[in-house]
């Protein structure tokens, strides 16, 4: 069943009142504790086009999966997850610096991604969230999409530590949280076929 106008609608606002509370949250931190990222983990600026195509396509990507009950489930572990992560940012802000910016015109994307993404908010990563649980939906719903989309998910978690936006250990606390909300609001749980 397609998304109705309304959830199009709440999906909007919902999205624009998640990077309200980031902005917020990022913006006021008072005496975040530095973090670092492991020396063995590259900077690769030019990965900032993926990360930044991943933080809005699979936002909007999870109302194509066609189960209401499972779009919902997984929207709902999203919102839940992502205000734990606010929490955490909130009562334990963090900072991790990254390399200087780079030039040359093709690094625009990072640029971007720097000026409206602050070096604040690293533990844990909630840039995750919603790949995880959008694969998850998918592989229910839409298993042939997997192909193309696990791929490009992987990619966009690669990116996240590449572009220096969270360390490892941040992205798998993430997952963690994602697969979490997903098993208690249900987005594994077997759907009833549907009806010819």
């Amino acid at each position: 069943m397609k998304p109705t106008r309304r959830e199009w609608m709440t999906h909007i606002a919902l999205g624009v009142l998640a990077f309200v509370a980031y902005l917020i949250a990022a913006r006021t931190a008072r005496a975040p504790v530095a973090v670092v990222m492991p020396d063995w983990v590259p900077f690769v600026p030019s990965l900032a086009l993926p990360y930044l195509l991943q933080v809005v396509v699979s936002y909007y990507l999870v109302l194509a999966v066609r189960d209401r009950a499972l779009r919902r489930a997984t929207v709902q572990a999203y919102f839940a997850a992502y205000a734990v992560t606010c929490l955490i940012w909130w009562l334990y802000p963090t900072v991790m610096y990254r390399p200087p910016m780079p030039s040359g015109w093709w690094n625009w994307p990072f640029r971007v991604m720097a000026t409206l993404d602050l070096p604040a908010n690293i533990v844990p990563a909630g840039h995750i969230l919603m790949p995880v649980l959008l694969c998850w939906a998918v592989a229910i719903d839409r298993p042939r999409w997997l192909w193309w989309l696990l791929p490009a998910e992987l990619l966009g978690g690669v990116a996240i530590v590449t572009t220096w936006q969270h360390r490892p250990v941040d992205v798998a606390i993430g997952v963690v949280l994602a697969v979490a909300f997903g098993l208690m609001l249900g987005v594994g749980r077997k759907r009833a076929a549907p009806r010819c």
